[in-house]
């Protein structure tokens, strides 16, 4: 699904080509996902498949949907996403962080529920005793949304 494409975007890298000219790499982009709020069979086989869909994608065509994950897992694969066309939707989770911090803009085509860019509702620890779940998203370089709002 990976795919590098020629997109009008900003975040092209610069380096320097053979023989002297000046060459530009362009983002690697993936294809989102439009499941909403649906799973696949087991937590493991939702995991495995958004670390598939999303390891090394820079911009992603379409919606970022992050549900279903369960606590422990490695999310660091998602540092390397800093533009979302479509909406982010993080729910039903049970991890701690999230590590979006390369996430700068969320431009919002398509909006969750026709509404929201951003949606973060449902994620905590169904069978804790503490019950503890999402702690940060570290959003750190998010400068807004291009349209839509957000639901926390």
């Amino acid at each position: 699904i990976k795919k590098n494409l020629a997109l009008c975007v900003s975040t092209q890298v610069h380096r320097s080509c053979a023989h002297g000219s000046a060459c530009y790499r362009l983002p690697a982009v993936c294809s989102g996902t439009e499941n909403k709020l649906s799973a696949s069979a087991t937590r493991e086989l939702q995991y495995q498949t958004l670390r598939k869909i999303y390891e090394h994608c820079e911009v992603v065509l379409g919606n970022l949907e992050i549900t279903n994950i369960g606590p422990d897992k490695d999310l660091s694969f998602l540092r390397t996403i800093h533009e979302v066309s479509g909406y982010v939707l993080i729910a039903i989770n049970e991890f701690e962080h999230l590590p979006l911090e390369n996430l700068r803009i969320i431009r919002g085509t398509k909006l969750y529920e026709d509404k929201y860019a951003l949606s973060v509702f449902l994620n905590y620890r169904k069978h804790s005793t503490n019950r503890n779940g999402l702690k940060e998203l570290r959003l750190h370089n998010l400068t807004g949304f291009a349209s839509g709002g957000l639901y926390v």
